[in-house]
């Protein structure tokens, strides 16, 4: 297996056609949107490039050990060249059905960690419709992401992967994503009726293989898993088009197998919602919806596991505008789901500020602060935090082109007990991470 590195000439070859690939896809978008203009479809296509600095690709602080050569190496350092065509296309059926359709794809070259190229393609298909007091969407988001087919691999054992699996890492490697959604809002007077479904799969395309490799270093592997769910909303207006709203879903979370072996926390939900939706008033807009969820886990999960623990979903947004050049967006979302890295069950929990500011037609600037959590439960002993501060400055200079400049840090921590053996887990766990970015857009 050579998952870490590739020869020069193959890495050029493939540089090279992926930018070619890029180029004659802008080519292909800016000839559609001519072609376009005598129709009834309106198309929209532009094209980024953007140059990231990145202090730390795998992920890691601390070096591997040195018995163990195979393992990614501390504080790599990669300039990663972004080049992103999108093509966007809407059509006005009729006075009831609107479609919408767009594609994206990231091309990421990692000009000092090779391992980690991919071509990240993104489309995404929208279907509205309305009729009386009727109206409906439904939206689907496909990802694949050509990458590599390999893990990596870890060298300060026992089995550290860093804070919450590496998400960065597990992004840049083979997979298939899709998450949909179906709603429908049958408005009655002051009350409305939401019948709403919800999906989401991920499927990775990787090689699993056991962890321990030959030098005893840890590869990770990464298990498929899914979220299907249905329900029902009722809301009521109490005024200003600000809804009460109660709901209720039903739906199955299943995690794949690992080196064959069949997962122990497949499980149903039933959750109970609550929330307010809409704009007391003309500074604030509210989205928020919480409430308890329980579970039945179809399989024995093993001895420490809490099968009767009580798990909560939330999902709200606050947006406040104090003024027209100014909005602050709060975000707190919480749910439970399987792990992609191991057999085990976690909460994912985000809390995030962030602010814009708009100086004038051609400047606006952008801060935040993100605190994402995992929190897994027994008899698994993992609790990480990720901090992440970002900021960034945009120009505009007309409506066909633009630039970006943004920054971003991660520092990650290990929370769980530091008794033994948890000790041991920071060394691969926490880490640092920066991130420093140009980029320029052009739209067709």
């Amino acid at each position: 297996m050579n998952n870490k590195t590739h020869t020069s000439s193959t890495t050029n070859r493939r540089r090279a056609a992926l930018a070619g690939a890029c180029l004659n896809l802008a080519a292909t978008l800016l000839a559609g949107s001519a072609l376009a203009a005598g129709t009834n479809l309106t198309w929209k296509a532009d094209l980024a490039v953007k140059e990231t600095f990145d202090d730390n690709v795998y992920l890691q602080n601390n070096a591997p050990l040195s018995s163990m050569p195979d393992a990614v190496p501390a504080k790599k350092k990669s300039w990663v060249t972004t080049i992103t065509p999108h093509v966007a296309l809407d059509d006005q059926l009729c006075s009831g059905f609107k479609a919408s359709l767009s594609y994206a794809p990231d091309i990421a070259v990692y000009h000092s960690a090779p391992s980690e190229d991919n071509t990240t393609h993104r489309g995404v298909v929208t279907f509205k419709g309305a009729a009386g007091d009727v109206v409906w969407e439904q939206a689907n988001t496909f990802t694949y992401i050509d990458g590599s087919r390999y893990g990596p691999i870890f060298g300060r054992p026992p089995q550290d992967v860093p804070a919450i699996g590496g998400i960065p890492l597990r992004d840049r490697r083979a997979a298939f994503i899709d998450r949909g959604g179906f709603k429908l809002t049958w408005t009655l007077d002051r009350f409305f009726i939401r019948p709403v479904v919800s999906t989401y799969i991920h499927d990775f395309n990787t090689v699993q293989q056991p962890s321990a490799t030959p030098t005893g270093a840890y590869y990770e592997n990464y298990i498929s898993r899914q979220d299907v769910n249905g329900g029902v909303d009722l809301g009521y207006d109490v005024g200003k088009k600000t809804f009460l709203v109660l709901g209720y879903r039903y739906g199955r979370q299943d995690q794949g197998k690992l080196l064959g072996a069949d997962s122990a926390y497949d499980s149903s939900y039933n959750r109970i919602l609550f929330g307010v939706e809409g704009s007391p008033a003309s500074w604030i807009k509210l989205a928020l919806l919480g409430g308890p969820e329980i579970r039945e886990w179809d399989t024995s999960t093993p001895a420490g596991f809490d099968r009767n623990r009580l798990d909560y979903w939330v999902d709200a947004t606050a947006t406040l505008m104090p003024d027209k050049n100014d909005a602050v967006t709060l975000l707190f979302r919480r749910f439970t789901q399987p792990a992609f890295s191991s057999q085990s069950i976690y909460d994912d929990i985000t809390y995030s500020a962030t602010w814009k500011h708009t100086f004038n037609k051609h400047f606006s600037a952008n801060a935040g602060l993100q605190l994402y959590i995992g929190d897994w439960q027994a008899p698994v002993n993992r609790n990480d935090w990720i901090y992440t501060p970002s900021a960034g400055l945009t120009y505009t200079c007309n409506k066909h082109f633009s630039v970006e400049a943004t920054a971003s840090g991660d520092w990650a921590e290990n929370k769980t007990s530091i008794a033994a053996p948890s000790a041991q887990y920071a060394d691969g766990r926490e880490f640092t991470r920066h991130l420093v970015s140009l980029a320029a857009k052009y739209a067709f």
